[in-house]
């Protein structure tokens, strides 16, 4: 009798274990701070207006109207900032804590702008870390870079080539399509006008972004110390600047979130900071 309550509560133990772990490998990150007119997207295809602290799950799609913006703070450390009028989907995530093989962060960018600082997947199993858009796939070596997705229509394509572009802030990224691949390093940028198209490096374009002065400072310390808390500001003073996106910074927007200090990319993590992203 107490040889069968003992299997059985062993097996309930397993059972919520497993419920605990696959929850949380389903909860992507949380919403570090969501500005203007933000939704998200459920799988079923229900909508709301995404707030401050919001879990996100995979396949949840992120969409900004113009002149909004919102940032993720992803589980496994990593940052995402969603740009105005763009539409990003996590598709996939998975992580447990530890990078087993297991781990997954896969993105599809739809319309618009997203600038990751990838945290700790794909820094060891670089595959397991992608960005997927209509033109192209973009993998990452540990890294700090900037995507952006101009569609047929967008105020953009009245100005340059729809397509995908990739521009590498630090680290590198390679972007990908059926008839070929091109690394991109830091302040190089990628384009790919079809998926049928060879992607070729171009000069940065400041349209769509922005080239930094120098690089931000980075120091070595342990893969879990990443950053505290993120805050948006108009104005922002005594800081160091990672580059500003130049698309969101254009007359008529106010939406800033700065990047303060050091940052984690690729094996090398800063020391938990206040940090944020500029647009």
């Amino acid at each position: 009798m107490n040889t069968v309550k003992s299997i059985t509560g062993v097996l309930a133990a397993c059972l919520m274990l497993m419920g605990s772990q696959a929850s949380y490998a389903a909860i992507a990150g949380k919403v570090q701070f969501a500005n203007g007119s933000v939704q998200l997207v459920n799988v079923s295809g229900k909508s709301h207006a995404l707030r401050k602290g919001d879990a996100i799950s995979e396949s949840d799609t992120i969409a900004t109207g113009k002149d909004s913006s919102a940032q993720v703070r992803m589980a496994d450390g990593g940052l995402i900032a969603v740009r105005p009028d763009s539409e990003l989907k996590f598709d996939r995530f998975a992580f447990s804590g530890e990078q087993d093989g297991n781990e997954k962060s896969f993105f599809r960018l739809l319309r618009g702008g997203m600038r990751a600082i990838t945290g700790m997947i794909g820094r060891v199993h670089k595959s397991n870390y992608r960005i997927t858009t209509q033109t192209a796939t973009i993998g990452i070596r540990g890294t700090d870079h900037e995507t952006y997705v101009v569609v047929p229509g967008s105020a953009l394509a009245a100005t340059v080539p729809t397509g995908t572009y990739n521009k590498v802030n630090t680290g590198g990224t390679v972007m990908t399509t059926g008839n070929g691949a091109v690394n991109i390093q830091p302040n190089q940028m990628g384009f790919s006008g079809a998926p049928n198209q060879a992607p070729q490096l171009q000069p940065v374009n400041l349209s769509i972004f922005t080239v930094p002065s120098a690089p931000a400072p980075q120091a070595k310390t342990g893969p879990n110390q990443v950053r505290a808390s993120v805050v948006v500001d108009n104005v922002v003073l005594g800081q160091v600047f990672i580059p500003a996106t130049a698309a969101a910074t254009a007359p008529g927007s106010n939406i800033r979130a700065p990047i303060r200090g050091q940052y984690q990319t690729g094996g090398i993590t800063a020391p938990p900071q206040t940090q944020t992203i500029v647009f």
